[in-house]
């Protein structure tokens, strides 16, 4: 038996409610936390979360010591966790980008105001303050705008829309029909200066969203011949419960367009729905592989600021989309003017992806009254 599957067994046979009423406590994680914080993952996912230190106590209390993560709970009189949320890094390769997330409150503490009280402490005790942290990103589901509320005013700038990340199973109870999309949106906390090369006809979305942080760029057009013996450095990952195939893109070289060829047919063997391609804009001839990019049928979903960081050329990316397969599209709800407008852009760019090199369709279901 594995260490997950005798953290989890433990967490089955000692589960238990919790007393509702109490008043919560709001601070960082101590280690005696770690089980009432497995207890509060295994109500809420069951077994099915894909990350293991929620679970298993000692890699929970590893992952904090190494700063890997910055765990916030709600804490009652008698010990028991009733809240969770963290800042942890996640996909970006930049290891001082961190992801803001895994927000959940217990059950019989669900119509108090502990999913604000968490935020806050967050706003007050970590954005901008944790030691190694550089950045700080989020993704809100966009068939409901609470966290959408919650980030907004708090220094995130919204600068994508990842259409159809999520299947319906992952939201089941909220009343989601379609598959869901989530709001990219980030703070930047402490800039690291460096390169930016617009990446071709996808450069406007890019220049558009440069004055929402405090960026220090040498930007620059993206158009000079990619050097003939260049060879593409990417990794992928396959995410089974999402339905996604996940492309990080370190080095563009010659051979790219014949690299993305084989990605979209390992997305296709392996069942995937959606693939994202995260592109560092670090190299002069970013349009070469932004043109393969939509001659294959994908569209600009994002700007990212500090994605790369030193591990690519250049610190920044973009993200480009293209689904496997038509979908239907949960209905979005998007909290500001400004949200609303990215939104219309990354739909725009997605219909012309499939109007003009046909690329699978999404439908986009109303937005329930």
């Amino acid at each position: 038996m594995s260490r997950r599957e005798e953290a989890l067994a433990a967490l089955k046979a000692a589960y238990a409610d919790l007393t509702p009423g109490q008043k919560l406590t709001y601070r960082l994680f101590q280690p005696q936390d770690a089980p009432g914080v497995g207890r509060l993952f295994y109500q809420t996912y069951a077994d099915s979360y894909p990350v293991d230190e929620p679970y298993v106590p000692e890699l929970l209390v590893e992952a904090n010591r190494t700063r890997q993560y910055y765990t916030i709970v709600g804490c009652a009189p008698d010990g028991a966790i009733a809240g969770h949320a963290c800042i942890y890094r996640s996909s970006p390769p930049n290891p001082r980008f961190y992801e803001y997330g895994q927000i959940m409150v217990d059950k019989a503490y669900r119509k108090s105001s502990a999913a604000f009280r968490l935020h806050r402490f967050a706003l007050e005790n970590l954005f901008g303050k944790a030691e190694g942290v550089d950045g700080i990103y989020g993704e809100s589901v966009c068939h409901h705008m609470v966290t959408q509320k919650m980030i907004h005013g708090s220094g995130f700038e919204a600068c994508g829309l990842e259409l159809g990340l999520m299947p319906e199973s992952a939201y089941v109870g909220e009343g989601v029909t379609g598959r869901a999309s989530c709001l990219y949106a980030q703070r930047v906390d402490h800039a690291q200066p460096g390169p930016l090369f617009l990446p071709g006809e996808w450069g406007g979305f890019v220049s558009g969203l440069l004055g929402l942080w405090p960026l220090s760029r040498q930007v620059a057009q993206g158009d000079a011949p990619v050097p003939p013996q260049t060879m593409t450095r990417l990794e992928a990952r396959h995410f089974a419960f999402a339905g996604v195939r996940r492309v990080t893109v370190y080095a563009i070289g010659a051979d790219f367009a014949a690299r993305l060829a084989c990605e979209l047919a390992a997305g296709r063997a392996d069942g995937a729905v959606l693939v994202q391609v995260f592109l560092c804009l670090g190299e002069a001839w970013t349009d070469h592989a932004a043109r393969s990019l939509r001659e294959a049928g994908f569209f600009c979903a994002g700007y990212m600021p500090l994605w790369f960081g030193a591990a690519g050329p250049g610190p920044d990316g973009i993200l480009a989309q293209r689904f496997l397969e038509p979908v239907t599209l949960a209905g979005l709800r998007l909290h500001t003017p400004e949200m609303q407008a990215l939104g219309q852009r990354v739909r725009d760019d997605m219909e012309r992806a499939s109007r003009d090199h046909g690329a699978p369709e999404a439908t986009f279901l109303p937005v329930p009254e």
